[in-house]
């Protein structure tokens, strides 16, 4: 279960983010405002549901590496962004292992 608790806090903490980078951007959108808000409400929420089921290390540890993953995703694929050396895609990859390792350790 934390797995899906990290991942959706995860997909919240883009929602917010992308809502307010597109608030400074050139809209200037008083929603966008609003959405930024309520991506970090939901991080809050899925953030104590992770607590209550694991400890601070394995969430944190997962949270950091899936949103490491799923921002880069949301940057390259969505707002066109790219890095500038291929370092730094191996990073990714290797947070996306990492992330794996520390949720299989957990399994039982």
């Amino acid at each position: 279960m934390t797995l899906l608790n990290v991942l959706f806090m995860s997909l919240s903490e883009i929602f917010g983010n992308a809502n307010f980078k597109h608030f400074v951007g050139a809209s200037g959108h008083q929603g966008h405002l609003a959405g930024g808000f309520i991506g970090y409400l939901g991080v809050m929420y899925f953030l104590i549901k992770s607590f209550a089921s694991t400890s601070m290390l394995v969430t944190t540890f997962m949270w950091e590496g899936m949103i490491t993953v799923l921002g880069s995703a949301y940057a390259i694929l969505i707002l066109g962004e790219r890095f500038t050396s291929w370092i730094q895609y191996a990073g990714v990859v290797l947070a996306m292992l990492s992330v794996y390792m520390v949720h299989c350790g957990d399994c039982k």
